[in-house]
């Protein structure tokens, strides 16, 4: 999973990656062996020694990494954290913040190429680095607006299939072929995004 993820992107790119924490030190020796790079840490601690930490998690163990990645005393005054393709409220965030860290949220949103950023600081000024490093469009976002975003993607994604099957129903209702009414619906939709861009 986390060779999808920005991290696994900065691996591909030939970016020197430096130790993997993970829930264990097999599991982090898997990491970094799946990524070709960085070495394995024994625990979270280890992250003490770089100047910016990339935090990835599946969604299921989300809540367990950052327990751990919290209770490893690592001093975060001076230091970046990046958030990367994975959802923490801001409330995690802003715990991060107090302790002096400097954060960036980065996920890719579905549009090929690109990534939005939300942060400030130095993560922030990272964060746009490594969307370069890694070939892909930054869409930055104010701090704080991250829920206005996923709803513009919803909106444009999921909220919009049922407007498209209703054309092709209306369509095919007016007598257009099975097989080209969702063609056509579909290419109308496109004709508008067009033409409102």
């Amino acid at each position: 999973m986390v060779g999808r993820s920005l991290i696994g992107r900065l691996s591909a790119n030939g970016i020197k990656l430096g130790p993997v924490a993970a829930v264990s030190y097999r599991v982090a020796s898997r990491i970094a062996n799946s990524l070709k790079g960085g070495f394995a840490a024994r625990e979270p601690a280890e992250l003490d020694d770089v100047g910016a930490v990339l935090f990835h998690a599946p969604p299921d163990q989300l809540a367990a990494l950052l327990e751990a990645l919290e209770a490893s005393k690592i001093s975060w005054p001076g230091r970046s954290l990046i958030v990367c393709d994975c959802d923490v409220t801001p409330a995690v965030t802003h715990r991060f913040r107090q302790e002096g860290a400097s954060i960036a949220v980065a996920r890719q949103f579905g549009v090929a190429g690109r990534v939005v950023l939300e942060g400030s600081g130095r993560a922030l000024i990272l964060a746009h680095r490594l969307a370069r490093e890694t070939h892909l469009k930054a869409v930055e976002i104010r701090p704080g607006s991250a829920d206005l975003f996923d709803a513009a993607i919803t909106l444009s994604t999921c909220a919009i299939t049922p407007l498209i099957d209703q054309t092709a129903a209306l369509l095919r209702d007016a007598g257009v072929r099975e097989l080209d009414a969702p063609r056509l619906a579909s290419a109308l939709f496109e004709q508008a995004a067009a033409g409102y861009a």
